[in-house]
This record gives structure tokens, sequence and C-alpha cells, in this order.
């Protein structure tokens, strides 16, 4: 009798992660829609000023809020894909200063990687959309410029 009570109980737990699992990945697709709803056509350059904070939006991009509360979605290429969700810390590597274009990239722990697209992102859509939560912004963001190739003596 207790083989059969074990069995059971296993199938039970078995069954409850499954449905676990497939209601977080519902959640993590909803959440990607809805930053895919509020994202603008792409661009290929945004100045800034200074950045104000960042939040993971989804597997592969950021939103990222710049000066004068504007917010841009950033899509990003490997080998950072799927792991934006965890990060914590974002560093960018760009080509103009103060600005940014689909040639830099970000850094996060998991390594740097290219920003494949820009899009504008219509944040306040976005909170009345979540009923007016702001959650999971970062702040501090490193901004690293690539340096210009230096000339070579002449002799």
């Amino acid at each position: 009798m207790s083989v059969i009570f074990r069995i059971l109980v296993m199938l039970l737990v078995t069954v409850a992660l499954v449905a676990c699992a497939n209601d977080r990945r519902e959640q993590i697709e909803a959440e990607q829609a809805l930053f895919e709803r509020h994202a603008g056509e792409p661009i290929s350059r945004v100045n800034y000023a200074h950045i104000r904070g960042w939040r993971p939006a989804g597997d592969n991009a950021v939103l990222v809020e710049f000066n004068g509360r504007r917010y841009f979605l950033l899509d990003v290429g490997p080998p950072c894909q799927r792991d934006l969700r965890f990060a914590q810390t974002l560093s960018l590597r760009t080509t103009t200063p103060r600005a940014l274009t689909t040639f830099d990239q970000i850094q996060s722990e998991y390594g740097w990687c290219r920003i494949e697209r820009i899009r504008p992102f219509d944040f306040q859509a976005y909170r009345q959309d979540r009923d007016g939560e702001d959650d999971g912004f970062r702040e501090a963001v490193d901004v690293e410029e690539d340096p210009a190739p230096q000339p070579r003596p002449s002799s």
C-alpha cells in the first residue's frame, strides 16, 4: 500500500511542478507582449544627457530611462539572450559621446552584447496597463565610450 501512496504523491508533485512552470512561462510571455505593445518604430540613434535607470524587459531587451523621462526599449542579440531577466548591473559601451546607436553594446554580468534595435517606449501607457506599478527599475548605468583609434607615430 505504501508503494502506491508514494507513486501517487510523486505523480501529484510532478503535475504541480509542470503547472507552475507553465504559469511562469505564460507570465513571461504576457510581460514581453506588454513591452512589445508599447514600443514604437525602430530608430537608429538616441541622444541623451544622462541615464536615470533601467530594467530588464524580458529575455532579450532592456528598458532604459534617459533624461527628461524619455524611455527606450533596447533589443539585444546574442550572447545576452535569455539572461537579461536576471541581470542586476548594466553598462553601455558607446561609439558616440552622449548618443546611443545600434552599433553600441550593453553589458550585464553575463557579458557584452550588441544593441540590435532601439525603439521609443510609451511608459505612461505601460504603467496604466500595469495599474500604476513601476517595479523593477534599477539605478546607475555605467557608460564607457569606445576610445578613438590612436594615430600611428610618424617616423
